[in-house]
């Protein structure tokens, strides 16, 4: 079975006074209700930055995105709308963004800014808090 690919990103909103108290985190609420970061489908050809800026832009409307260094990659299965079911794997990037204004795409339903602590417990799937418990293990935020 293939594998499909995905890029994601945990943005942390970079401010002039940017220190750790006060850090925010960027998360989207899909359709389906649950909340995650800003991520999506690598196409062929793409490298997995080209990935992540076009799916950060398409999902959030940022374009002033700096990607500062990788946290990891998650794989799970899910079945799509057609009953088949697939594997996915997400590389996941750490990144700032002096943009605070979000322009969403009708993929998502909502969004927060939002501290570490809040972060963890919004997130509703094990993996991505794990991510973001991993970017913060390897003192990115």
């Amino acid at each position: 079975m293939k594998i499909e690919q995905s890029v994601g990103a945990v943005i942390k909103y970079k401010t002039s006074l940017d220190n750790m108290e006060h850090s925010e985190f960027l998360l989207l609420k899909n359709r389906r209700g649950y909340w995650g970061f800003p991520q999506g489908h690598r196409e062929k050809g793409e490298t997995e930055i080209q990935t992540l800026t076009r799916e950060v832009n398409e999902e959030t409307g940022i374009v002033s995105i700096e990607i500062l260094s990788f946290i990891g990659k998650i794989n799970y299965s899910f079945f799509k709308s057609d009953g088949m079911k697939s594997n996915k794997e997400v590389s996941f990037y750490f990144a700032t963004t002096p943009t605070r204004s979000i322009k969403l795409s009708e993929e998502h339903d909502d969004y927060i800014w939002t501290t570490f602590e809040e972060a963890m417990s919004y997130l509703d799937h094990r993996q991505l808090r794990l991510i973001m418990l991993k970017g913060h293990k390897k003192g990115l935020y």
